[in-house]
């Protein structure tokens, strides 16, 4: 049969802008007890200033950033 490819789009938690991602794969921050989705952008900017701060680097996964079949949901 077909498969379908899914997008979630949504504001990014850093710089407001829309975005499209995979629902499994996106990086995300905790804000308010609320898992929240960032941008590729915003986890550039903040991962060097994270690493200076002593803190982990926000790991990017492999396709977060595009869409998922349809199945992996």
């Amino acid at each position: 049969g077909m498969n379908g490819f899914v997008f979630a789009t949504s504001e990014c938690i850093g710089c407001k802008n829309l975005f499209s991602y995979n629902p499994n794969l996106v990086p995300s921050v905790m804000v308010r007890g609320v898992r929240e989705p960032i941008c590729m952008n915003c986890v550039e900017q903040a991962n060097p200033e994270r690493i200076k701060n002593g803190l982990e680097p926000i790991n990017v996964m492999p396709g977060a950033y595009e869409p998922c079949a349809e199945s992996e949901l």
